[in-house]
Formats: C-alpha cells, structure tokens, sequence
C-alpha cells in the first residue's frame, strides 16, 4: 500500500512540475543604432576582436564583405545552431558580388576552436534577443536598407526580430525551429515545457559515432546541450506569445521552408506564420491595402529530398547550383517588387 502511495506521490508531483505556470518572459527589444558606415565599421571590429579574445576558430570569426561605404542593402545572414558564419560563407560572397555589403556574424558561443566545448550550456534566449538586436543596430550603417535571413535556430531569431524591430526592412526565415519534426503538433507545448523543467543533458546528433560524425563540418559542434535547444525553443514560444497579441513590426517577412523537411516542424512554422496573416488582414499596414503583400512564402519542393541544412556548402543531398540561386533571387525578387 505504501508503494502505491509513493508512485501516486511521485505522479502528482512529475504532474505539478510540468503544468504549472511556466514563466517564458516577453522581454522588449533595445535598439542603439550605428548613425553612419564608422561606426558600423567599429562595431563590426568589435565583433571580431571579441570572438579571437573568446578562441573562435579562424572561419567562425564574424565576417563582413563590405563595398567600402554604405550600400543600398545590407544583407545580415546568422548562421545555424551549434555551426558558425563560415556555413553563410559562399552565400554571402554571392550577395556582395550582387552589390551588398554583407554580415555575417558569429552567434554566442558557437564556432569555438574546442568542438566539444560544453560553452553553449550557457547560451539563453535574453542572449540571442541581444545578440540580435546588435547585429541589427550595426547593420544600419552598413546599408541605407536591412535584409536579414537566419535559418534553424537563427530563423527563429528572425522571427523574434520581425516581431519587435520595425527597423527592420526584410526578413527571411529559413527552417525555423518552432517544433521538432517527429514531435506531433498535439504535443508541441508540452514537449517545450518538459525540454525547459529537465535537467541538461549532452546530445549527439549521430549517436553512432558521436565526435567522429563524417558528416559533420569541421568547424561545427557533433552535439549540443539540451538546455541550450531548450532556450531556442523557449524563444519560440515568446515570439508565438508575442504574436497571439500584435503584428509583425517588420516591414516585410518571407517564410522560406523545405517541404521534405526532417529536422524542425514545418507545421509549427506555418502555425506562427498564419498568426501574423491574421493580423495583417485585420489591420492592413498602411501603404499594404490587401493585408498581406509584405507576406510571402517560399518552399523548395519535397521532390528535392533536401535535408535540413541546406546552406553548408557539401551537405549531401544539397544540390547548391539549385539551391543558391533560388535563395538569391528570392532576395532579389523581394527587394525589387517593393521599390516598384
């Protein structure tokens, strides 16, 4: 009889600590602009001086390809979780011979010359709200006009930044993490809220063969903390919160998925996105009548069997003659049809 009375115990209590009142924050975006190309410059010099003082690997350090003074566009691209910028590299080389200046920054605690690092157990969703908001407040001097994109943990990043910045001109969330894609919808928020209340834990991403993973990049981490995953997830849920309450402050955001998606949960990205369509049809943006012209989607068909990194230049199954071009002109398309 006692036992049954521990387990009912031990029950209740698992019951108590996952549904009671999570506490996830709302926190508010600050802003400190870079009033000219300078002062953009300095902060970008900054960036870099702090990644060698934090032993980041030689690629990983914060790149800029700059034109030499303030461009039209600038193009910010912010790497995946637990890879670095050099992931955006080839990318980004295509942007700048388009005209841009562009920025690729390093996220908090990534690219660091220790693959196995447990430094990414620190990172929380304050940090990446940060992280971005600085990112954003430098790249102002660096083009009269900002475009971000940010794919996996970076697009939900993205997402935060499209909610809260109103200084922000286009945005292009890739792949964003909002739910895993083997967790069912039903059981999204219950997941989120079980990553956040367990202790950390080490993931490999191929527990066969761990640090050895061939398919793993060099400079990128083979695992994560789970915490870490968690404080993505939990930024996530802000911006969903945020978004149940108010539009978008972004002037235009484009959603960009692969239908053949294996990694994140492409329903839980469209769910967020259609949050947003509801308020731009209940509240057109002025110079916007129907509502949603500064909405946009993007998916690269599930024909293509892509995985889920599809920027990383040697991914197998990327087709990069394909998928790069589309990716710029996606860019391209946008920027033109708004200055018409």
């Amino acid at each position: 009889m006692i036992w049954w009375i521990f387990a009912l115990f031990l029950l209740s209590l698992f019951v108590w600590i996952i549904f009671r009142p999570l506490s996830i924050g709302e926190f508010e975006s600050h802003s400190n602009l870079s009033t000219n190309y300078e002062e953009a410059i300095a902060g970008v010099k900054a960036m870099q001086e702090a990644d060698n003082q934090n032993l980041a690997r030689d690629v990983c350090v914060t790149k800029l390809y700059d034109h030499g003074m303030q461009t039209e566009h600038v193009v910010i691209l912010l790497h995946g979780f637990t890879t670095c910028p050099e992931q955006f590299n080839e990318l980004g080389k295509q942007y700048f011979e388009s005209g841009n200046n562009v920025f690729i920054p390093r996220m908090p605690y990534h690219g660091l010359s220790d693959r196995l690092t447990d430094a990414l157990v620190k990172l929380t969703a304050e940090d990446l709200a940060a992280f971005g908001d600085k990112v954003l407040d430098i790249a102002h001097g660096l083009g009269k006009k900002v475009t971000l994109l940010g794919i996996s943990g970076s697009g939900t990043l993205a997402a935060w930044l499209a909610q809260n910045r109103p200084d922000l001109d286009f945005v292009f969330i890739i792949a964003p993490l909002f739910g895993l894609a083997f967790i069912p919808y039903w059981f999204t928020k219950l997941f989120e809220r079980i990553a956040l209340r367990l202790p950390n834990f080490y993931m490999w991403w191929d527990p066969r063969t761990k640090a050895d993973n061939p398919f793993s990049i060099y400079y990128a981490y083979p695992g994560y903390p789970t915490h870490a995953l968690g404080e993505f997830l939990r930024l996530g849920m802000i911006v969903r919160s945020q978004a149940e309450k108010a539009a978008p402050r972004a002037s235009n955001i484009t959603l960009i998925l692969n239908d053949a998606e294996p990694a994140v949960s492409n329903a839980e990205a469209l769910r967020m996105f259609r949050l947003w369509q509801k308020h731009k049809r209940s509240a057109p943006r002025s110079g916007n009548p129907d509502g949603e012209g500064n909405l946009n989607e993007v998916h690269f068909e599930k024909e293509l069997k892509l995985p889920h990194d599809i920027i990383t230049p040697g991914t197998p199954g990327v087709p990069m003659e394909e998928v790069n071009p589309r990716l710029i002109n996606a860019v391209r398309d946008v920027h033109a049809k708004i200055k018409e």
